[in-house]
């Protein structure tokens, strides 16, 4: 989903499915062929008075609920921003990761804030945004794990979103990926030593050791991967919405405002250090 960035689900391994719902394959949202134009533009999104943003909406600190069931995070509050910015709404649809690209395309939201990055496949078919954060991917493995860095990867299983950032991080490294539906069923598959490992940023794996301090995790040495940048997705050729948001977000990076936001959230300015560039 950094699958990362992206990429995953909650933390805190609640409301977890039996594993017999864990899926064969995870390909669905980035199958969403788009053409020249797609998704929603800037004047109908202003007309309708409301954006509508993908998100999972399950993903701690990124965007999820808290103990009274409200919607909250960093990349929600940042959701928030850009809507303020265009002069709407902001309406959040939260949907299962592997469906969740493949939404913009069938009009079910116009933007996706989810820990997303621009990777070539994905820009052949969608636009994005600046970046808005940058994360580094890690690698967990069970406290009792004889493993030891992240050199050791290869031939290993990892459960993984397969489409992900960090699944495919994780796939090049040569791990056998096991399809799940988010971190939390990955953490509990490793936690439980159904599985060798799974690979994530380093926020996600900050808020899991906060949020479960009784956790039977802990990380490699080394790191996944070059960092991952996270930005937001629109559909194909939406110039007018992508320059908006882009100005936005350059707004909000450069007055402090994300700053605040990821210090609040994770304890760490999260900006790339080549967004405003």
């Amino acid at each position: 989903m950094m699958s990362q960035p992206t990429r995953r689900g909650a933390l805190g391994l609640l409301g977890l499915g039996a594993l017999g719902s864990i899926l064969a394959a995870c390909s669905s949202d980035e199958s969403a062929s788009g053409s020249a134009t797609s998704g929603t533009d800037l004047a109908t999104i202003r007309r309708n008075g409301t954006v509508r943003i993908g998100m999972e909406g399950t993903f701690r600190p990124y965007g999820y609920h808290d103990s009274s069931g409200q919607l909250v995070g960093f990349e929600k509050e940042i959701g928030d921003l850009i809507a303020r910015d265009l002069g709407v709404k902001a309406e959040y649809v939260e949907t299962q990761w592997d469906s969740l690209i493949a939404g913009v395309n069938a009009g079910r939201y116009d933007l996706i804030i989810n820990n997303l990055s621009a990777t070539d496949e994905r820009k052949a078919k969608f636009d994005f945004s600046i970046p808005y954060a940058e994360t580094q991917g890690k690698v967990g493995v069970a406290q009792d794990s004889p493993l030891k860095h992240t050199r050791e990867i290869s031939g290993h299983s990892a459960a993984q979103t397969e489409t992900s950032n960090f699944g495919q991080e994780m796939a090049a490294a040569g791990a056998n990926l096991v399809p799940v539906t988010g971190f939390d069923e990955a953490a509990m598959l490793v936690s439980f030593g159904r599985v060798d490992m799974t690979g994530n940023d380093f926020v996600t794996f900050q808020a899991f050791f906060e949020q479960r301090p009784d956790n039977k995790l802990r990380l490699l040495e080394g790191n996944l991967g070059d960092p991952s940048e996270s930005a937001v997705l629109m559909g194909k050729g939406q110039t007018e919405l992508k320059t908006a948001i882009d100005q936005s977000l350059r707004t909000h990076m450069d007055n402090g405002d994300l700053k605040k936001i990821y210090e609040r959230y994770v304890k760490t300015d999260l900006t790339p250090p080549t967004a405003t560039s």
